[in-house]
């Protein structure tokens, strides 16, 4: 697929399909490589801290429980389960990290081979190589959250306000998000300073506002209708085998309690993959976008074939 297009608000939606269809195989082939062993990772720490409230919900305080998942080693090694908790922040941040920096450094490797004829190991390549350039965009974005939180905050409440602007709030939101995309993938291919690409991004995320923020916005709907869906699905079944079997559930024995909070956990780890999947095909959209914005502002498809027509 041809990424440096002058596109259309259809063409935003069409060509992101486009790309899932012809990449997606690829994509999510090496995705799961690369994050896989920090994404079961992860979710080995969740279930562990689900078995610990587990425990504070099946068993009484004083109990003569023995084992890790009593309450009173709770309570008596709260060092520990300190610990537990940052290691579990930083695992946290890690996968996050990885996977919102992913999308951008394919693109990047997709341009750079006219196509997907990379491997996993150029991925984790480029991954390594940016570490440095991440933790510095990750740093600037927090310094400069304060006044774009602000600026966004102002507009949102102004349109919240108005009540006929409520549904608009969405666009700022979309257009925050395309913001600090922008940024990143321009810091990333570019050897352009942080703020450089900060500045750059600002004035690229008004170009086709309500065209650009507009499909951004509707793909945030489907996502969060998608994984809605999805997710309540076993929810509500839950919940129903609950309403129907209320006479059993008058105390909070470990037999009641135990299988509802290992499905509430079952419907987090689904949430969890389903959210994982849904992110990347929105940060699709929002790199389908990017290329397109960069070739309406620099035109370097129409460049590049003026060189070869001279070469020629």
């Amino acid at each position: 697929m041809q990424l440096y297009k002058s596109r259309t608000f259809g063409d935003y939606f069409s060509d992101t399909f486009s790309f899932l269809k012809q990449n997606g195989k690829h994509f999510y082939k090496n995705y799961f490589i690369v994050n896989g062993v920090f994404i079961l990772t992860l979710l080995v720490v969740v279930f562990i801290f689900s078995k610990l409230y587990t425990s504070y919900l099946t068993f009484d305080s004083y109990s003569t429980q023995n084992g890790v998942f009593s309450p009173s080693f709770i309570d008596n090694n709260p060092i520990l389960f300190l610990l537990l908790f940052l290691a579990f922040f930083g695992l946290l941040l890690l996968v996050g990290i990885i996977n919102y920096a992913y999308t951008p450094i394919y693109f990047i490797l997709y341009e750079k081979h006219t196509g997907y004829n990379f491997t996993k190991q150029e991925i984790i390549k480029a991954l390594k190589a940016n570490a440095g350039k991440f933790f510095i965009y990750l740093l600037a974005g927090l310094l400069l959250a304060i006044p774009v939180f602000i600026f966004a905050f102002i507009a949102c409440t102004v349109l919240i306000v108005t009540i006929i602007g409520i549904p608009l709030v969405l666009i700022v939101l979309s257009w925050l998000a395309q913001f600090y995309f922008i940024a990143f993938i321009e810091y990333l291919k570019t050897d352009k300073g942080v703020f450089d690409c900060f500045s750059y991004s600002f004035s690229m995320a008004f170009k086709k506002f309500w065209a650009t923020n507009g499909c951004v916005s509707l793909f945030y709907i489907i996502v969060q209708a998608v994984q809605t869906i999805i997710t309540m699905i076993p929810y509500l079944i839950a919940m129903g085998a609950i309403v129907v079997g209320a006479d059993s559930y008058t105390d909070t024995s470990q037999q009641t309690t135990v299988p509802f909070v290992t499905i509430i956990t079952a419907i987090y780890v689904l949430s969890f993959f389903l959210n994982l999947f849904l992110i990347t095909v929105l940060q699709m959209n929002q790199g389908i976008i990017y290329f397109s914005l960069k070739e309406d502002t620099e035109s370097i498809n129409a460049k590049s074939i003026i060189d070869e027509i001279g070469t020629s």
